[in-house]
């Protein structure tokens, strides 16, 4: 098999990897080209592996101050091809002088990752730290289950939302134009200013790029009036709706909102065919004073079932490489709250 690391892909290169991406099971948005720099203004370096049949593994890289991350891959569907990616990737940032990689598999957790740990872990020398930015988990729904079955899962408090949204005439549609796009955006920036979120998601060019990419939508809730209320932003990742964003109006927190939409959501993920729903994060370390507890026990009231992502591989590339990389974030966290102070 050859390796090939590049800045840039051609037409053919980036024809032939979203035919890939599009092939196997499961592909995470993180891995999509193109979806990095709607958050990340750090340079983006592309890994393929390849023989003559085709690619057999890609992978975005995130690339800081001699420090590497992959969020969700690399994308292959052999477990021995991923232990062949990652020591390709490996030994080129050690040659290119690098501190520090880290990589975070999309596999769940199970005897695949188990192999490919055991493997990786003979020949290089990782740090495995438990905490949620290292230890990622999720609730995930089965969709092979019936619409009977999924909704019985349901917490009694869920069922009730959904029921009390249905009796409100609460309805559910796909956004459609631009018009509809500035009133869930606005919601957005009303809720996070009321909840006090530091997040600022681009969400114009999250749903232009989910929709021309064919890799999601947004699903609106609207009042008996048609008035939009808020709404859920949807990733698709192979055999999986993921559920990436959601929003709603704060002055009308006496409706039962996202209980309707996601309920809509996961009916049609699985009416289309798709395997399973995922809530996409769950995190296990939150304080029950933490507004992410809160998040952790609105998802489980779905039912659905814990999953646990490999564990985030953080790869010393020189001795004590994780420790520089640590050393520099804090570094540039003081050059950040000093920038604005000035």
């Amino acid at each position: 098999m050859q390796v090939v690391f590049k800045r840039e892909l051609d037409k053919i290169e980036l024809e032939n990897i979203k035919k890939f991406c599009n092939s196997v099971d499961y592909c995470s948005i993180e891995q999509s080209v193109g979806w990095s720099q709607l958050f990340y203004k750090s340079k983006i370096c592309y890994f393929y592996l390849f023989d003559e049949y085709g690619i057999k593994s890609f992978s975005q890289i995130n690339e800081g101050v001699k420090s590497a991350q992959i969020y969700f891959g690399p994308v292959c569907c052999e477990k021995e091809v991923m232990i062949t990616s990652i020591n390709e990737i490996i030994h080129y940032y050690k040659k290119r002088g690098f501190y520090y990689l880290g990589i975070q598999m999309y596999y769940k957790s199970g005897y695949d990752t188990d192999y490919i740990e055991y493997a990786l872990n003979k020949l290089h020398k990782i740090k495995y730290i438990f905490n949620n930015e290292n230890t990622k988990s999720s609730i995930e729904i089965n969709l092979d289950d019936t619409q009977e079955e999924i909704f019985k899962k349901f917490k009694e408090n869920h069922k009730r939302n959904i029921k009390k949204a249905l009796n409100l005439k609460m309805t559910v549609e796909v956004m459609k134009d631009a018009f509809e796009l500035a009133s869930f955006v606005k919601i957005y920036l009303k809720m996070s200013k009321v909840r006090s979120l530091d997040e600022d998601k681009p969400i114009n060019q999250i749903y232009n790029f989910l929709i021309n990419n064919k890799k999601g939508e947004v699903l609106l809730i609207k009042d008996k009036d048609n008035i939009i209320l808020g709404g859920a932003i949807l990733a698709y990742q192979g055999n999986t709706v993921r559920y990436l964003i959601g929003a709603t109006d704060p002055d009308r927190y006496d409706l039962p909102m996202l209980h309707l939409v996601l309920y809509k959501a996961i009916i049609k993920a699985k009416n289309n065919n798709f395997k399973y729903f995922d809530f996409w994060g769950f995190d296990h370390f939150a304080d029950e004073n933490d507004q992410v507890f809160n998040i952790n026990k609105f998802k489980k009231g779905f039912g659905g079932y814990y999953t646990f992502f490999a564990k985030k591989m953080n790869i010393n590339l020189i001795p004590y490489g994780y420790v520089f990389y640590k050393f520099l974030l804090i570094i540039k966290k003081i050059y950040w709250r000093i920038s604005i102070i000035l």
